[in-house]
């Protein structure tokens, strides 16, 4: 899955593209150490180290760097997750949901910034367009999972599989007013496993 936001200018050179990464990186820190409103523009080429117009070279605006950084981050994490399902024997169902929940938690804990932009309601509708094909990718692969062990029938779903609307916008509320934590990361991933069968 690749950045849904095209940058005005394609780096093609090692330098331009060291620039680049500089940007995301310094937005990446500013939005997990104080939130999406202090990443302006401003804040982002000071903490990176480049011009305002060296940015804007390569950015639109800051929006776009945001959504670029969003975009990075699920392709990032769809990459993880494949590579630990790949490793799973699971048991049963509540074992296929569980080890996903588990290994979103743990990736939200180890890069604050993209939880802070998934769920604080601030991505623009291409990002939330391929947020939810991320959704359903990932509902595929569980659905996938569950089959090859076993576990279900052909006729359950693909849908069975697609995180709960409720509780994922309790985390986007909370995620929005403050940093999400693991104990209420593990709240949400229990309330979304409580009525499956052990």
């Amino acid at each position: 899955m690749g950045p849904m936001s095209s940058t005005r200018r394609t780096p093609t050179q090692a330098r331009s593209r060291r620039t680049v990464q500089r940007i995301l990186d310094a937005a990446e820190a500013i939005v997990g150490e104080s939130g999406a409103d202090a990443a302006t523009t401003r804040a982002i080429a000071a903490r990176a180290g480049v011009s305002a117009p060296s940015l804007y070279r390569f950015f639109a605006d800051r929006d776009e760097i945001l959504d670029r950084l969003l975009s990075t981050g699920l392709a990032a994490l769809d990459r993880h997750a494949e590579e630990l399902e790949a490793t799973w024997e699971v048991t049963s169902i509540r074992d296929v949901v569980t080890r996903a929940l588990d290994l979103h938690v743990d990736y939200y804990e180890a890069h604050p910034a993209f939880v802070r932009l998934w769920f604080g309601g601030r991505i623009s509708p291409g990002v939330v367009a391929e947020v939810h094909a991320r959704n359903r990718a990932l509902a595929g692969r569980l659905r996938a999972t569950a089959r090859a062990a076993g576990l279900i029938g052909p006729q359950v779903p693909e849908s069975a599989f697609v995180p709960r609307a409720r509780g994922a916008r309790r985390v986007s509320r909370a995620a929005g007013r403050r940093p999400l934590t693991r104990p209420a990361l593990v709240n949400y991933n229990a309330s979304c496993v409580s009525f499956l069968p052990a």
